[in-house]
């Protein structure tokens, strides 16, 4: 009968922290962008009823946290999610996405203060947005602390989304929980990422560990559409970015291929070094304005690099017609 009792623990202890299916799922997919919509709903129509899949049950929403940022916490059976929300017209939100220059992926940032002791990747050339590293810095108390409840629950099966500046947030708090120690955060949990129209949120070296770590593994998504001009932000110009692509375009698809579209590429990359300057500059202005409504704001010293990639796994999907009840004109 002991035996029989410890076998059923041990069964259930496995169950309990298994891992999350790795691979794409349209039923997931389709699940999180409705969640993603709950926000815009709310705001619209004072309730997301409508728009919720069956099955999950809202148990959590945050306050606003920094910089205008928002979350909610999600449950169906043994799997939670977090949705991040997007932009909204507010200053701050707003001075969260254009705060665009990089500091090194670890690092210090001090607020009123206080440290905030952060790590979005190992590799020390890896650098970050800083808008979005600020706002990890001000929601991970707060994330970690309802992780923590998840796990007494019993539940470490995560899943992570968001659209836009939702997207950027949700790739960036992977990044953030998967380098805490074990001390921090239970080893138990397993996450997977869904960012839809998510604005790019490292350099080069960042990136390629972001792939090699997450989508290597099929754990985590970038959804878009290819139209949207939001995943292409910050811009960026580097030799990889006009010159092969111009190049291409023009022995392979003639008919796409546009000069004055090669001589503005060329033109901003001549000006990269004041680009990024500028960038600095404003970024530092904007660091200014956050800590009069915030108090005081100390980030790390910008990173040179201010070329940013792609996070992998891009799934490309077509422009959708609105639904019905959007076009009413009394909304």
């Amino acid at each position: 009968m002991r035996v029989l009792i410890s076998c059923f623990a041990l069964i259930a202890c496995i169950h309990s922290y298994a891992q999350l299916d790795n691979g794409f799922n349209k039923d997931e997919v389709k699940d999180l962008i409705a969640i993603c919509n709950s926000f815009s709903f709310i705001e619209m129509f004072n309730s997301d009823a409508a728009i919720l899949p069956k099955g999950y049950e809202k148990i959590y929403t945050s306050g606003d946290f920094g910089m205008e940022n928002k979350y909610q916490i999600y449950k169906k059976g043994e799997v939670a999610v977090i949705s991040f929300r997007g932009s909204i017209g507010k200053t701050l939100s707003w001075l969260e996405n254009i705060n665009s220059a990089m500091i090194p992926a670890k690092g210090v940032i001090k607020i009123s203060g206080e440290d905030f002791h952060y790590c979005f990747a190992r590799d020390t050339a890896a650098a970050v947005h800083s808008g979005y590293a600020l706002g990890v810095a001000y929601l991970s108390k707060d994330i970690l602390y309802h992780i923590n409840i998840l796990n007494n629950q019993g539940i470490h099966n995560i899943i992570i989304t968001g659209h836009s500046q939702g997207g950027a947030l949700a790739n960036m708090v992977r990044a953030y929980l998967e380098n805490l120690s074990n001390y921090e955060i239970s080893k138990n949990n397993s996450f997977k990422t869904y960012a839809y129209a998510a604005p790019m949120v490292g350099n080069k070296d960042f990136v390629a560990e972001y792939n090699a770590r997450y989508c290597a593994n099929n754990s985590s998504y970038n959804i878009i559409i290819p139209s949207d001009p939001v995943p292409n932000m910050p811009f960026s110009y580097t030799e990889e970015n006009y010159m092969q692509e111009n190049l291409k375009t023009f022995l392979f698809d003639k008919d796409s291929f546009s000069p004055r579209k090669m001589m503005t590429d060329v033109f901003f990359n001549a000006f990269e070094g004041s680009m990024n300057r500028g960038v600095k500059r404003m970024s530092n202005t904007i660091s200014g304005y956050i800590s009069k409504d915030l108090g005081t704001i100390q980030l790390p010293k910008y990173d040179q690099d201010m070329t940013y990639y792609r996070i992998g796994n891009m799934v490309e999907i077509s422009p959708v017609t609105y639904p019905k009840m959007l076009k009413d004109s009394s909304i």
